[in-house]
């Protein structure tokens, strides 16, 4: 099973999942394989099973992939108006309007194919035997609520995007992402606290230590996406007028992953009370 399209780009604050969108002719939480006529697939999801024609997905994820999205998008409703339940086809529809900055559509479908899907992850049990991995559904839902969530945030609804991202966690509680974009949500409920606490793991999950190399980070490591992190670690500081720790972080988001600190930040920093003059201020 090839792996999901995801995106992951920095917009306002959170993680939106949509990078280069890859070709694929399985993705996650669904199985898709050749049917004995060259000219149909079958689509398991969780319990159920979906006959679209190979045509029009191959069509659809083309488009996609190649930028046509308005083509795709028309590509996409065809395609869901034969298998409306197909939760993948509303995801990459989704992608799409997230793509085009159509926030509330993208939101639309990000939500439809959250419902879908787990609705079929419910029916097995049901004298319905499970079609595919458990995991792969569980995996399909996280990265469903996860951009969810971060389109609810990105509309303003952060007690929404909040519940999204936490059913997200459920299913994929190492995700550094979704532990970020959390952050954010507190951030924006003033919530500083747990801020910090979401932002510090997402750090912890992204920054594997070499003391071999120059920057003591393992040449695996995604250092922009680090640097992002470290940058919402030293946010959450600032709001908790941890100026050390905040400064801390700064700093290592510029030597090691090379981020570009906003000029208002160091700005606050220096603006900051030293500790000498706080001790003055209380004696």
């Amino acid at each position: 099973m090839a792996k999901a399209r995801r995106i992951s780009s920095e917009l306002g604050g959170v993680v939106n999942a949509t990078k280069k969108l890859v070709m694929a002719a399985a993705v996650v939480g669904i199985v898709v394989m050749m049917s004995a006529c060259a000219s149909g697939k079958t689509i398991k999801q969780g319990a159920e099973e979906f006959s679209i024609t190979e045509a029009k997905y191959y069509e659809a994820l083309e488009l996609q992939d190649g930028g046509q999205y308005f083509k795709a998008i028309t590509a996409w409703n065809e395609l869901l108006d034969d298998e409306p339940r197909f939760a993948q086809g509303h995801f990459d529809l989704g992608l799409i309007y997230d793509k085009l900055n159509l926030v509330p559509e993208a939101t639309e479908q990000y939500e439809l194919a959250v419902q879908y899907a787990q609705d079929s992850a419910e029916m097995v049990g049901k004298d319905n035997p499970a079609m595919e991995d458990a995991a792969d559904t569980r995996a399909s839902l996280a990265l469903y609520n996860t951009h969810l969530g971060a389109a609810y945030l990105r509309a303003g609804l952060v007690d929404e995007g909040i519940d999204a991202l936490n059913a997200a966690l459920k299913d994929d509680p190492y995700n550094a992402t979704i532990h970020y974009n959390l952050s954010a949500a507190y951030m924006a409920r003033k919530n500083f606290d747990d801020a910090l606490t979401q932002a510090d793991i997402a750090v912890d999950l992204t920054a594997h230590p070499d003391s071999k190399r120059g920057d003591g980070l393992d040449v695996e490591v995604d250092r922009e996406r680090l640097g992002h992190y470290l940058l919402r670690q030293a946010a959450c500081h600032l709001a908790r007028k941890e100026y050390d720790k905040a400064r801390i972080a700064l700093e290592r988001a510029e030597t090691q992953c090379g981020a570009e600190v906003p000029a208002a930040m160091w700005e606050k920093l220096d603006a900051a009370p030293k500790p000498e003059e706080e001790a003055g201020t209380e004696g």
